[in-house]
């Protein structure tokens, strides 16, 4: 395993022992992507397919720079397989950046500050483990007409939105409370920076923010079958605006990954304002909205990962024990199927079957279904089931037994 692989790695097992017991719904987006990859709406039907092709993920950078060029907001922009639609993740401008053992704990922004876009974009593609399809930078007065299609929309900021302070003299630029922004006050707040004030202060207004944008998006019904091969429609250039035209012409979805303030001398030694990822809820996004992003961290097994509850910290749960274990969660998809007892697992090489058998001790008891389903880069499917549930219920137990079933 590389160095960079061993400390995503590390970041795994710390996100394990501070795992979020909160419940939260899976965006429906989530579904919508996911089905679209496999042209089916549930987890069963796969096995008909004898060879299936995960299309090429559409995974753009936007950064919003301030008035003193300062980085105030980052997110992703995952556009559907088929180009319509997509999720914006929204990631803190101060997370901390993946750096080695002998280096000094730097933010992203920092990157953007001395390698400008180019040094923004390696950061991230090394923190997420992701490989980015275009990246652009904006100013104020370039994102409000970036957003020009998005129109009037409804917002309620939790707080005052300020920019300015130190040596310039704040101002306020957004009330808290609801009103109805245009594109120009959205761009504004987003690109709002408040000298001293820590950056969790500002995350649930840049939520709220590029909330307003995800609602101009083409509302669609999420468990619609798909009955069309997917397409892989892509935008093959960097232009914010085809990515915004792509996005906004069906649903969007909205992820603010979750983080956490460092404060603590050891891996925060100089007082930044520094962030640490919650990175098996940056996995299971990623995973869901744009797996053919994702970029291996290590040699080991490939795993397509099918959720049948909505309910995102068991989603989340499930990708984190498997990195941890040091598998490579490439999909996640959010089934509508009602789900099984059993968690089962697809797989066509016993290789694959035995590396899985030792997962039990985190996932619980497993059930084998031998099958003849190719997944491109994938080597085993599993299913969750209510056994899942029950075994983070009995807190995690330890090795189980496995079945095995004829398919």
């Amino acid at each position: 395993m590389s160095a960079i692989a061993a400390r995503r790695h590390r970041r795994m097992i710390a996100a394990v022992a501070t795992s979020v017991a909160s419940l939260v719904a899976l965006p429906t987006g989530l579904v919508l992507g996911a089905n679209a990859l496999l042209n089916d709406t549930g987890g069963d039907k796969v096995d008909e397919i004898p060879a299936i092709a995960i299309p090429a993920s559409s995974l753009h950078l936007w950064a919003v720079a301030g008035a003193s060029n300062e980085l105030t907001a980052v997110a992703l922009v995952a556009l559907t397989p088929e180009g319509r639609g997509g999720t914006i993740i929204s990631i803190p401008a101060g997370s901390a950046a993946d750096v080695a053992a002998t280096e000094a704990p730097r933010r992203i922004a920092d990157s953007w500050t001395t390698g400008g876009l180019a040094g923004l974009r390696a950061d991230i593609e090394d923190l997420l483990n992701v490989t980015v399809n275009g990246a652009e930078d904006l100013t104020s007065a370039e994102l409000a007409t970036l957003l020009s299609p998005v129109g009037a929309q409804p917002v309620t900021l939790p707080q005052d939105v300020w920019d300015g302070g130190g040596s310039t003299e704040a101002a306020l630029v957004l009330p808290a409370g609801a009103a109805t922004l245009s594109p120009a006050q959205i761009a504004a707040g987003l690109a709002a920076a408040q000298v001293a004030v820590p950056e969790s202060y500002r995350l649930p207004q840049v939520k709220a923010l590029w909330g307003a944008v995800a609602r101009a998006g083409v509302e669609s019904d999420a468990t619609t079958t798909v009955t069309d091969a997917p397409t892989t429609t892509t935008v093959a250039t960097p232009d914010a605006s085809a990515v915004i035209t792509a996005l906004l012409s069906g649903r969007v979805d909205l992820w603010q990954i979750s983080s956490s303030r460092l404060v603590d001398a050891q891996r925060n030694p100089a007082g930044l304002d520094l962030y640490a990822l919650d990175g098996g809820e940056a996995l299971m996004v990623l995973a869901s909205t744009a797996p053919g992003a994702l970029t291996l961290s290590n040699t080991n097994i490939s795993l397509m990962i099918d959720i049948p509850f909505d309910d995102a910290s068991l989603a989340r749960e499930a990708v984190t024990r498997l990195a941890y274990l040091g598998a490579n969660v490439v999909v996640v998809r959010r089934t509508i199927d009602p789900p099984e007892e059993r968690t089962v697992v697809h797989y066509s090489d016993p290789l694959a079957r035995t590396e899985v058998e030792s997962y039990t001790s985190l996932l619980g008891p497993l059930e084998f279904v031998e099958t003849s389903e190719i997944i491109s880069g994938v080597d085993a499917r599993i299913v969750l089931g209510h056994d899942f549930t029950s075994h983070l219920g009995a807190g995690g137990g330890t090795a189980a037994t496995t079945t095995t079933v004829a398919g």
